[in-house]
């Protein structure tokens, strides 16, 4: 056999076609079957590039559909009413002190005598966690702003006590605060925390340091500064919303000073169309439709379209006035009217026959299908169908007495369960499930978490953990006579005087003593880190094998360990697993 046979035949089983003899084609040349063998070392090579893409495709897409969900399961723990949740760390006594006491211990000297609240409890007023889950920021009626590093809950000692790494100090009451939404701590340029006080500009701060970094002026008519009652991001962080009286302003992140956009709620002051009233609290949509929510002090939500900055919808009382007067009720009002006091049964069966007060916040749902809010001199936490009927589908009943302290709550990153502390110090769990349902049964946990009112309740992002805060607004009398200074015996004597009398006008009667708690604690949750694949959660071989064949449980037992072969080849060296669709690192249990 000469050369060009053997060589033909190479080719031959090379890539498995047959040619011709050559009877039929004539005889083939070493030089025809050099090149040959070339372009199809050259397809093969293309080939095998593509198939590699693919895979590197698919993987990707795979991993980015592809994540990991703490799941809190408060139904099947045996661990009596508290269901499962467990203090883990707390500050203790460290802040039951006045805000006169609290200045001192900054090294201010002779703040108690210059400040009007010296003489009130230094209570914790409301709690933010940030985008990436790393630490806590809290306010309090010191005026200052306290960020706590989140502690490992399973190395370090659940007797350290938990205090703050970085003090931010305004220099009057502060309405409001929140993260900058692109929060991490691996990127120091995002880590910044915006904050309201009064008579201030809106202050940028730096998260690490403390210092100030821009700051944003708000200005009315006559020139004067004024601060804002409400300040919210966008969900990308380039523009900051401030709701002060009829007027919501708009900021470009990048633009500090005085330049800003103004959007009137009302087309004139005398208007009985759109959204009077003070704006008490802004949210946006987390589902990217570019819708937000503005809350009122005349008790009225509305919902806007930041794109093309108009009012869509507006949720009132339907028995309440466009002043925001209420009109004396009927005895009888009709159920579920959208917002109305109306003597119907709520999510726990009771009879709900309190007004809505004036918004202190409103948080929407993780799939943006509903709104929640909650009111002053209110009970109630309401849930609105935003996208439907914009009615209200259940009420959500907080107990105690009525106040008008901003009592906050929160919705769990998978929209299952909200958290919210009442007056008798209870930290309650409700169950948000089938919100369709107005018969559900809502409750599923109340314990007690502190011995003063609870102000802030709130998931960390990844549900694990819940952090609480407490205390109210008190005042020290029996301080106020305890001094040196012989300048200040006359007037000492006069207020000792006061006092006497009030304490003789009460003979008789008994006063329960004075309980100061003003602390934050961190509580962990039951249950388990779920993975889900392509948005389908990944189901456990255990309890899968008693329903299934020996094969169809050979079968998932198969899967599951590909799942965990492909889950640690995308791991990174610590260990951590990236999460590109919920933008954040969470650790593989």
């Amino acid at each position: 056999m000469d050369f060009d046979s053997i060589l033909t035949n190479v080719m031959n089983e090379t890539t498995g076609e047959v040619y011709a003899d050559a009877a039929h084609d004539g005889p083939v040349t070493s030089h025809e079957c050099y090149s040959q063998h070339q372009i199809l070392q050259a397809q093969a090579e293309q080939e095998a590039q593509a198939a590699a893409a693919a895979a590197t495709a698919a993987q990707d897409a795979w991993q980015s559909q592809t994540f990991q969900v703490y799941e809190c399961n408060f139904d099947n723990t045996s661990n009596g009413s508290d269901k499962g949740i467990v203090k883990a760390f707390s500050t203790g006594t460290l802040f039951n002190t006045t805000v006169g006491e609290s200045r001192t211990q900054m090294g201010i000297q002779g703040d108690n005598l210059k400040m009007t609240n010296g003489g009130e409890n230094n209570f914790f007023k409301a709690l933010k966690w940030s985008p990436d889950g790393s630490c806590l920021l809290s306010s309090s009626n010191d005026s200052c702003m306290r960020i706590f590093a989140l502690p490992d809950l399973k190395a370090e000692s659940k007797h350290t006590p938990l205090t703050p790494g970085v003090l931010i100090r305004e220099g009057e009451v502060i309405y409001d605060m929140c993260w900058y939404p692109g929060m991490t701590s691996a990127d120091p340029a995002t880590c910044c925390v915006l904050s309201s006080s009064r008579d201030h500009p809106v202050h940028l701060w730096d998260a690490f340091t403390g210092e100030l970094r821009c700051s944003y002026t708000l200005v009315d008519h006559c020139e004067v500064n004024f601060a804002p009652n409400a300040l919210c991001f966008n969900l990308d962080g380039s523009k900051i919303y401030c709701g002060s009286n009829n007027m919501i302003q708009i900021f470009d992140t990048t633009r500090p000073g005085k330049d800003c956009q103004k959007k009137p709620t009302v087309p004139t002051r005398k208007s009985k169309k759109g959204q009077k009233g003070v704006i008490s609290c802004l949210a946006f949509n987390p589902d990217h439709s570019d819708l937000y929510a503005a809350g009122s002090f005349l008790k009225s939500i509305g919902l806007y379209d930041s794109r093309a900055d108009e009012l869509l919808l507006l949720l009132r009382d339907k028995k309440q006035r466009a002043n925001g007067r209420r009109e004396k009720p009927s005895p009888v009002i009709a159920a579920n009217e959208d917002g109305a006091a109306s003597d119907q049964k709520d999510g726990n069966g009771a009879i709900s026959s309190t007004p809505m007060g004036g918004l202190t916040q409103v948080q929407f749902s993780p799939d943006g299908q509903y709104l929640y809010s909650a009111s002053r001199q209110d009970p109630f936490i309401r849930c609105w169908d935003i996208r439907n009927t914009a009615n209200v589908l259940f009420r959500l009943e907080r107990p105690g007495d009525l106040t008008n302290q901003r009592l906050g709550f929160d919705v769990s990153s998978d929209g299952r369960w909200l958290s919210t502390g009442d007056m008798n110090g209870d930290i309650t769990i409700f169950d948000l499930s089938n919100c369709t349902d107005p018969d559900a049964e809502r409750l599923v946990t109340r314990i007690c978490g502190h011995n003063d009112v609870i102000s802030s309740a709130v998931f960390h992002p990844t549900g694990s953990v819940l952090a609480t805060s407490s205390g109210q607004r008190k005042y020290e009398l029996s301080g106020a006579n305890d001094t040196d200074s012989d300048s200040d015996s006359n007037s000492n004597d006069e207020f000792q005087n006061k006092l006497d009398q009030a304490t003789m006008s009460v003979q008789g009667k008994d006063f329960e003593p004075t309980v100061i708690d003003n602390s934050i604690s961190l509580w962990t949750l039951p249950g388990d880190y779920i993975w889900y694949v392509n948005g389908q959660r990944w189901s456990d071989p255990s309890a899968q094998e008693d329903t299934t064949t020996n094969g169809e449980s050979e079968a998932v037992v198969d899967s599951t360990m590909a799942l965990d072969e492909r889950i640690n080849s995308s791991s990174t060296p610590s260990g951590d697993v990236v999460m590109e669709s919920t933008s954040t690192t969470t650790a593989t249990s």
